[in-house]
């Protein structure tokens, strides 16, 4: 009887921490999940600035088809920008997919063992890491080609006064 009753308590003591891993587990999933608005935010945000950017290259090249260009790295420059654009989108549309995933893993979290939330808690704080590089990448990218595009421009402005 003393070994059923002290087997009876170490097994309440394991179900207690089992609990406790467990609600802690849910608090840092809470966390990620505010994390993972903000980052979509930021997302959401990022892809309106790389339209915007998209539709200034669009005209830039037009503008660049009526004028006589007299220097050849201008169009490895808007070439350049062109790929580099062309690598974003499909980022972007990456991070469309990624963030729409982690949308779907919020669904019966709680009902999963430890373990499992673990591995999907590092499996999220790995996205979260991947987008936030990525966009800082690509944030960093536009404003090169900002520069290169202002600069571009003033050279076309004083080789057509010239």
């Amino acid at each position: 009887m003393k070994t059923l009753l002290s087997l009876c308590t170490v097994l309440l003591l394991l179900v207690g921490c089992a609990d406790d891993e467990k609600k802690a587990l849910s608090e840092k999933f809470d966390k990620l999940q505010r994390q993972h608005d903000s980052i979509s935010q930021v997302h959401m945000t990022f892809k309106s600035t790389h339209g915007d950017m998209s539709e200034m290259h669009k005209n830039f090249t037009q503008k660049l088809a009526t004028v006589e260009i007299q220097d050849s790295t201008i169009l490895e420059d808007v070439a350049k920008h062109e790929a580099i654009l062309k690598k974003h989108d499909a980022m972007l549309n990456g991070h469309d997919k990624m963030i729409a995933a982690h949308k779907e893993l919020r669904q019966g979290f709680g009902d999963k063992t430890a373990a499992q939330m673990e591995v999907q808690l590092d499996e999220m704080i790995e996205t979260h890491n991947k987008l936030v590089q990525e966009h800082n990448a690509m944030e960093d990218e536009h404003d090169m080609m900002q520069k290169e595009h202002n600069a571009i421009m003033n050279k076309l402005e004083r080789d057509s006064d010239n």
